[in-house]
């Protein structure tokens, strides 16, 4: 009976005295997020939990929920509105990514370059600019450089926007659509060709990784952020293009 009672206290005191770690991941980082994750979860009592999504879905749910410890958005201009927002104290770049449109099996063929998506009766997914950093990045980066002309049919063939980048890269692997904006990591990621923007168009896209304000532990949150510091080579065993200082 002994035995028993000192087990359940060992376990109720394990239960209570365990933190979770809620990191605010955009979804465009889905694998290598995962992977640091996982390795967290095997040598530490306390858990890392991943919350997926937009880099606008995340921050309004933070904000909303007043919840989490690290935001991760995939461009400047969320983690600049993080701050706006005073939803994060303080936040480092983490890698830059660059837009492409990743190309459907199906479409292979008919899509070789980037005029090629101007063309009538191409299916193209671009991306909510309210919920997603390269939607937003387009919008407002990339879009702004194009001829008018060269815009308009690109914005003429576009058939959906997804919420985030996950989606469009569901809907490219399943020839939903026949390209979709996407960043170059995910279309190596997940083995698909790609068209690039010119660079007279496009712009490379910085990831900042940052500390919410609403971190009950914030001693640990800053243990975890430097996890993730120490295994940021994970990121570039997906093909990211790491620049966080200190990085491994």
């Amino acid at each position: 009976m002994k035995f028993f009672l000192s087990l359940f206290v060992c376990l109720f005191a394990f239960n209570a005295y365990a933190e979770k770690i809620y990191w605010y991941l955009a979804a465009s980082m889905t694998k290598p997020g995962k992977a640091i994750v996982k390795q967290y979860n095997k040598t530490h009592e306390d858990e890392a939990v991943l919350i997926l999504g937009g880099s606008g879905q995340i921050l309004n749910k933070i904000i909303l929920s007043k919840k989490g410890d690290l935001y991760t958005s995939a461009n400047e201009k969320y983690y600049k509105k993080a701050l706006a927002e005073n939803a994060v104290l303080y936040g480092e770049k983490l890698l830059v990514q660059t837009p492409v449109f990743g190309i459907s099996k199906k479409a292979e063929s008919r899509i070789t370059g980037f005029t090629d998506l101007l063309k009538p009766g191409i299916k193209i997914a671009l991306g909510n600019p309210d919920t997603m950093a390269i939607g937003k990045t387009y919008k407002m980066k990339i879009e702004p450089k194009m001829p008018e002309k060269v815009a308009g049919k690109i914005k003429a063939n576009t058939i959906i926007n997804p919420t985030n980048v996950s989606q469009t890269i569901n809907y490219v692997l399943s020839s939903t659509v026949d390209a979709g904006l996407m960043f170059d990591s995910g279309a190596k990621l997940n083995k698909l060709k790609y068209v690039e923007i010119p660079d007279k168009y496009n712009t490379g896209v910085t990831a900042y990784i940052s500390l919410v304000k609403y971190s009950k532990n914030k001693d640990l949150a800053k243990s975890f952020l430097e996890y993730v510091r120490k295994n940021a080579y994970m990121f570039e065993e997906y093909g990211y293009n790491v620049v966080m200082k200190g990085a491994n």
